[in-house]
């Protein structure tokens, strides 16, 4: 142990698990700090006050205020007092009682040895019997916080039931609440969570962008970009806390815009478990939850927590929107470049990026591998006109098309909450006769009334018609060419990218030259289903579907009409045939093997039939 000098500056510790209007706690331990400091002589140099931060989730070493001035984390220039809060040196830590220091045993014993370690002597302001100059004193001291630990156990298990009371009856118990509520006091003094305007209002704009096929990384950009706050600001912003200015994620927002919070029911989630029952944890130390399961009163219908923002028939929609999203290709980011990502090189299959012309020069789309020392020899082709040729051969095919809109029908679906039910009932059945809910017992008559609570909930649900919701399509009378005119260059990229459009180049002209076009060009337009779709198709796509029909029954995959001796090399397992000099075919290799048989039979059709004519006629 190292020698200590004559304690002189004290540092008080302050802390408190949660702040409560009726506390006045933190202002009674600095009293009887100070008192203590007067009596022995001490200088107060500062003090380390940590509110709403609980003892035995984090360690002295963990703490925002404290673990600062533990770390030693000095500054030369600071004004020793006890308003002070920059850290400056000290010799005594000055507290109220153990428990506002530590409440485990492992966290006492590691601020004994660092205090030992440093010479700094730990001294409590109302506890006499705390003493660690001897062995008896030290084991009372360890006897002490093992008491505080039990007591935190046992205060731990109270809130913890206190809290699922209060969550069951709607009560907000703290924490961050729900995205679009804030807790408010309602006129019997309960906190509860109410609708917050600004919030709302967002929620709702966010809703309409991702009905209209705005994709969740765009929209997460743009509130980042135009400052708004994340529900985790805006709480502390309503709180006069500091405002982190947290970015926006679409992950955390999908599943904001995916939780029934938005229906104002109450939610729940618990921690996840190994084989050997522990609790799983993230490398932080975080508890790995669960997803979200609703909160149900005895009768098995969801505890409303506050006013719905948004309808049953419009939560639905979302979903089946956002669920929708996961079997497409959404865009990962944004492009201001009509091409980008839809552009490839045809040569080695990297993509293109976007050269902006400087003075006399053109913008251009160049091969990614023009950036290494090997590259392909496939350098750029100017931008525009391959443009040009992408949006002309996409209004070809869709400009005459009719644009619509779609509708949702709510439809008339119990089938999720009866299953639930069933689910519950059989729960509940199983414990029937076991343990506290044997015949007679207290806990059998409450078990018995929720069983026939949820047994009638269950008839009504049987009873009902069901109808599943889905949407259906309404004319908008506008033609796909005007709206594809209205799109911005990012928005319309945004089509081309999740419609599967691929633009291949080949033999672009070297660095610095001019060309008003490339030499070979390749459009791939991706599927006409998904490109007719939220279309009424015109009289163009109606044709070209048709042709598709009959090419699908020959295993054609796609048509070419080129002059090259050799197409480019597919990623997939379909192959070029080329059934005449000037066409080639895009086929599975089944259909190229079916067509090359086909060929062989014309031709030996053909070598019969010649056999049985005699040509050398001499007569």
């Amino acid at each position: 142990m190292s020698s200590q000098v004559a304690p002189s500056r004290a540092l008080i510790v302050t802390r408190l698990s949660r702040m409560t209007d009726e506390s006045t706690s933190p202002e009674r331990q600095l009293a009887e700090c100070m008192k203590l400091c007067a009596d022995r002589g001490y200088e107060v140099v500062g003090a380390a006050e940590d509110l709403d931060v609980s003892a035995g989730k984090t360690s002295p070493f963990e703490r925002p205020e404290l673990k600062r001035w533990l770390a030693h984390e000095f500054s030369p220039s600071t004004a020793p007092g006890p308003d002070n809060r920059h850290p400056c040196p000290f010799d005594v830590i000055v507290f109220y009682r153990l428990d506002r220091l530590v409440r485990s045993v492992p966290h006492l014993w590691s601020v004994i040895e660092w205090a030992e370690t440093h010479g700094v002597v730990l001294v409590s302001a109302t506890e006499k019997h705390f003493d660690l100059s001897d062995k008896f004193g030290r084991a009372i001291v360890s006897l002490i916080a093992t008491v505080a630990e039990l007591e935190l156990d046992a205060i731990s298990e109270r809130n913890s039931n206190a809290f699922r009371h209060n969550f069951s009856a709607g009560k907000w118990r703290g924490g961050v609440p729900p995205w679009g509520y804030l807790p408010a006091k309602n006129e019997e003094g309960e906190w509860r969570l109410a609708q917050d305007p600004v919030q709302v209002k967002l929620i709702r704009e966010v809703v309409n962008r991702v009905m209209a096929g705005v994709p969740l990384r765009q929209i997460a950009h743009d509130l980042t970009e135009q400052g708004v706050l994340t529900p985790k600001d805006r709480f502390a912003e309503s709180r006069g806390r500091e405002v982190k200015h947290f970015q926006w994620h679409s992950g955390p927002l999908k599943r904001s815009l995916s939780s029934q919070t938005l229906l104002g029911h109450a939610i729940t989630r618990t921690p996840e478990t190994g084989p050997n029952g522990q609790v799983k944890k993230e490398p932080n130390g975080k508890k790995v939850y669960g997803p979200e399961t609703i909160v149900r009163g005895d009768d098995g219908t969801p505890v409303v927590r506050a006013e719905p923002i948004l309808s049953r028939g419009e939560f639905d929609r979302l979903q089946v929107e956002l669920s929708g999203r996961e079997n497409r290709k959404e865009p990962t980011k944004r492009s201001s470049g009509l091409l980008l990502r839809v552009i490839y090189c045809g040569a080695c299959g990297r993509p293109a990026y976007r050269l902006k012309g400087g003075k006399g020069r053109a913008t251009r789309y160049r091969c990614a591998s023009a950036q290494y020392k090997d590259h392909c020899g496939n350098l750029t082709v100017t931008s525009e006109p391959i443009e040009d040729l992408v949006t002309a051969a996409v209004l070809k095919l869709l400009g005459d098309s009719e644009r619509q809109e779609r509708e949702w029908d709510p439809g008339e679906d119990h089938a999720a909450e009866l299953t639930d039910v069933d689910e519950q009932l059989a729960d509940l059945a199983e414990a029937l006769g076991t343990g506290s809910f044997k015949r007679g017992t207290p806990g059998r008559v409450r078990l018995d009334q929720r069983i026939a609570a949820l047994s009638t909930r269950r008839e009504v649900l049987a009873a009902m018609r069901s109808r599943p919701g889905g949407w259906t399509q309404k004319g908008t009378g506008e033609l796909f060419s005007d709206w594809w005119a209205r799109q911005t260059t990012t928005e319309q990229n945004v089509y081309l990218r999740t419609m599967g459009v691929r633009v291949q180049f080949l033999e672009g002209p070297a660095e610095g030259a001019h060309m008003q076009a490339p030499g070979k060009l390749f459009i791939e337009l991706g599927s006409l289903s998904d490109m007719v779709g939220g279309l009424k198709p015109g009289p163009t796509a109606t044709s070209v579907a048709s042709g598709f029909e009959v090419m699908e029954r020959l295993g054609i995959q796609g048509v070419v009409f080129s002059s090259e001796k050799q197409m480019p090399t597919r990623t997939d397992d379909s192959v070029w045939f080329q059934p005449e000099p000037g066409m080639w075919l895009l086929m599975s290799p089944r259909a190229v093997a079916e067509a090359h048989e086909a060929r062989e039979w014309d031709e030996l059709r053909r070598e019969e039939t010649a056999g049985d004519y005699d040509w050398d006629d001499e007569d």
